[in-house]
Parts: structure tokens; sequence; C-alpha cells
């Protein structure tokens, strides 16, 4: 019965802060930021290779300052409804969640949300027995774990973060492989932005599709 109530109040149990339709909107600009966040870090990178012997330390204290920002941020952060209704802050929960939607009467969204922590309470004592290992659940379990396993072995991580090291070891000199780092990020936001822009178009599961062809023609490429 719990699991039933569960499957039927996870729609709004997540979407709490995010309503449905900016959903998939959000997670994709989130993707966005990301890859410009990388793009600045290598522009920051090749202009303070400039300023010889210093320039590593300018590029790690600034560093610093979206760090500081995200800590800070954090701060005022408020807590969100159904973290509040876990831990048994009813009222608090209630009124965090009229504030994020901007009307009153948020009594059914609220009913669901309490019915959802109670079934999340009980499935937690087994999670493994009561969710993850059943087999309805067993595609999903496998090509989440597959997904992340594969995204790591092709070693984009890498690319992205010794972009400079890697270059310099192709025989480029210091400015020019950190230059050589800035055109990658440059790539990298340009292809978020036609990702965003084609996505709803073709949709998702074709675009995963695709992209996992493109990354097995690589590492076929590459042995």
């Amino acid at each position: 019965m719990l699991f039933d109530e569960l499957l039927q109040a996870v729609p709004l149990y997540l979407s709490e802060m995010a309503p449905t339709k900016w959903r998939g909107g959000l997670n994709i600009l989130f993707q966005l930021a990301v890859t410009i966040g990388i793009l600045f870090a290598n522009l920051v990178n090749y202009f303070t290779g400039k300023v010889a012997p210093q320039g590593w330390r300018i590029s790690l204290g600034l560093a610093g300052i979206p760090a500081a920002l995200l800590t800070i941020g954090g701060i005022f952060l408020p807590e969100t409804p159904n973290s509040l209704v876990q831990r048994g802050k009813l009222e608090a929960g209630r009124t965090v969640l009229r504030k994020i939607r901007g009307i009153d009467n948020v009594e059914m969204e609220f009913k669901d949300l309490q019915i959802a922590a109670r079934a999340d309470a009980e499935l937690i004592k087994n999670p493994f027995k009561n969710v993850l290992l059943q087999r309805r659940y067993r595609p999903q379990l496998i090509i989440s774990v597959l997904l992340q396993f594969f995204q790591q072995f092709t070693g984009i991580n890498a690319i992205m973060f010794y972009a400079p090291v890697l270059f310099q070891t192709l025989g480029f000199a210091s400015n020019v492989s950190l230059y050589s780092a800035v055109i990658t990020g440059a790539v990298n936001v340009l292809s978020t932005v036609a990702a965003i822009v084609v996505v709803d178009k073709v949709g998702r599961r074709l675009l995963f599709l695709e992209a996992g062809f493109q990354m097995f023609i690589a590492q076929v490429q590459q042995v």
C-alpha cells in the first residue's frame, strides 16, 4: 500500500522546487553552466599563464571566488519542503511550499509530500530489497550504472581537466597548449548549445543512442 502511494506522489514529491514544465530546461541549463564554467577556467588559465612565474597562483586564487560565492549562497538557500516534512517540521514545510508556489492553497500538494515522506521512510529501511533489486527496475539500474562507467571509460574527464598537459606532450608550447584547451572548452559549450536546440525536436532517446554510437566508434578507432 505504501509503495503504491509513493508511486502516485513521486511526481510532486520530486518536482516541488521546480515545476514539471521547467524541470528539463533547468537540467539542461545546469549542464550549459558547467560547460561555460570550464571554458572560463581555460580562459583564465590562458591569460594568467602569461604572468610568469606567478600565473598559477593567480589562477588558483581566482578559483576561490566562485567557490566562496557558492558557499555564501548556500547559507541563504532555503530548505526544501520535502526535507522539512521528512524531519517532522510540517508547518515550516507548508510555509516554504507556499512561498515557492506563490499561493496559499497548497494543501493537496502538501498532502502528497506527506504521503511520499511516509512511504519513503518505509522503503528506506531496506531500499535494495524494496526497490533497487526488484526485477522491474533491473534495466534502469543496469543502464544507469553502465552509462556512468562508459562515460568515464571514454576518458573525457582526463581530456577536459588535463588538456594543457596532454597538448604539451604532443609538442605544443605552454601558451599554445593553454590556447588549445580554450578551443576544446569552446567546442564543449557549442556542442551543449546544439544539444539544447535539437533535444526537443529529435528526442532524448534518439540523442542518447546516437551519442552512444559515436562513443563506440571513437573507442574502436583508438584500439
